[in-house]
């Protein structure tokens, strides 16, 4: 999605919900992620003013799904029943849609029109920008670029990111470490975690001149470090489980073989101990929270899973996931950066 190489954000409305006995308060104070104008007017609107934009009820989603970049960035909602589609669809007529070319649309692809901002409205957010959404078999698929929501309908459980060996093995392996417990929300990321923090690459992306003579010690400073091996993406996902009771975060780091993921959850544990990041603390002292290292053997990767589950936030939100999101979003997560 972006060069901090966030490539999916996943909420799972269904567990989240089942969690908290559908307290819509307790489940927002639980999100992390969901950053985008679709979640955002999820929790933040009324009921009754939900139902009159979407012809939905709430616990009628099931999870949302985003990934691309803003502004052709695509929100995925899987409804609790595929049944639901067809009705949705018929209702958006009544709500201003029209459909051309065959995606629904109620306005011009892209527009901003600041006279119809809502941000209670997931159909036009805080900016009136118009959605396209495509039906999917048990969803829609929502964009401002028609042809990004169109795609999104071709997408297969073959040819979708989920679907990649990586990816399929971190995912395997999360809900082997979450068994009879609930993974929430979860995003996914692309190799590109890895060059975030390295001085090289940052000097060369921020500054409009290079000082040859400061590139050229950064680059010898950087030979001088042991090479850290990179995994193929990340999982970072938010997870509860049941016996023994427990929340926190699992991260899942896809490499090659075995031996390789050995030793990247023991460079990711080393420097999550030891590595200090903008405020001075590192990712143990911020937490509290030691990494429990196993390794999962998937059919074409090897996956490094590091657990930081441990005794539930007394406010039963997730301090580890907001401190690892917020570092992401700040390129300061030292525990995932090479070098």
């Amino acid at each position: 999605m972006d060069r901090n190489g966030i490539a999916a954000i996943f909420v799972n409305l269904s567990e989240l919900r089942a969690l908290y006995a559908g307290n819509f308060a307790s489940m927002g104070r639980r999100m992390s992620l969901g950053g985008n104008d679709t979640t955002k007017a999820f929790f933040s609107s009324a009921e009754s003013s939900w139902q009159g934009d979407t012809g939905l009820k709430r616990d009628e989603i099931s999870s949302f799904t985003e990934y691309g970049t803003p502004p052709r960035a695509v929100v995925l909602w899987r409804f609790t029943r595929p049944d639901m589609v067809d009705p949705f669809v018929t209702g958006l007529a009544k709500r201003g849609f029209s459909q051309i070319d065959g995606t629904w649309r109620n306005g011009d692809p892209l527009k901003v029109d600041f006279t119809k901002r809502n941000p209670n409205n997931p159909f036009l957010g805080p900016l009136g920008r118009a959605s396209m959404i495509a039906p999917l078999k048990d969803g829609i698929a929502q964009s401002p670029d028609p042809g990004a929501a169109t795609e999104a309908g071709a997408v297969s459980a073959k040819t979708s990111l989920a679907g990649l060996a990586p990816f399929e093995a971190g995912l395997d392996g999360i809900e082997k470490v979450a068994a009879q417990g609930s993974i929430l929300q979860a995003i996914v990321l692309t190799p590109a975690i890895w060059m975030q923090g390295d001085d090289v690459t940052d000097l060369m992306a921020t500054s409009p001149t290079v000082d040859k003579k400061a590139l050229a010690d950064k680059m010898a400073e950087r030979a001088k470090k042991p090479i850290t091996p990179v995994s193929m993406g990340a999982i970072i996902a938010d997870v509860e489980t049941k016996e023994p009771a427990g929340s926190g975060v699992v991260i899942a780091l896809p490499y090659g073989d075995c031996d390789t993921a050995k030793e990247g959850a023991r460079i990711f544990a080393d420097k999550w101990k030891n590595a200090v990041g903008r405020d001075g603390q590192t990712g143990a002292q911020r937490t509290g929270r030691e990494p429990s290292v196993t390794v999962h053997q998937g059919k074409e990767a090897c996956v490094a899973l590091l657990s930081l589950v441990g005794t539930p936030d007394a406010e039963r939100g997730n301090s580890v996931l907001r401190y690892i999101t917020g570092a992401i979003w700040q390129r300061d997560f030292k525990a995932l950066q090479g070098g």
